[in-house]
């Protein structure tokens, strides 16, 4: 299953990106072979959701995102776990391995902060 972190930088020791929308970098790790392939963001705020929706990940883990962003990553059948900060891409990817996170259903959750 492919994971998608947005980060702040190139590799999974980076932060995860505050803001879904305004990473620098996004981190897709399969979960299962353990490849991994990082694509920079060089499109606008408002396009960065379609460059991440055409790698066609299954989960995204994140710090918050817009309203219109999690609706069409919710349709397009992607969970959702936001209101993660403070986290590497690394301590979030465990986190998530160990079932420390759960997807959000509604954009209304995604303000909640989750530092562990």
């Amino acid at each position: 299953m492919l994971i998608c972190l947005p980060l702040e930088g190139k590799n999974i020791n980076s932060l995860l990106a505050v803001q879904f929308e305004e990473a620098k970098y996004f981190l897709l790790v399969d979960d299962e072979t353990e490849e991994t392939e990082i694509v920079k963001n060089l499109i606008n705020r408002d396009e960065t959701v379609y460059l991440v929706a055409a790698k066609k990940p299954k989960v995204i883990i994140t710090g918050n995102l817009l309203p219109a962003s999690f609706d069409f990553l919710q349709a397009s059948g992607v969970k959702i776990i936001s209101g993660i900060y403070g986290q590497t891409g690394k301590e979030a990817f465990d986190n998530y391995e160990e079932g420390k996170f759960k997807a959000v259903k509604t954009h209304k959750e995604t303000a909640k902060g989750k530092l562990l």
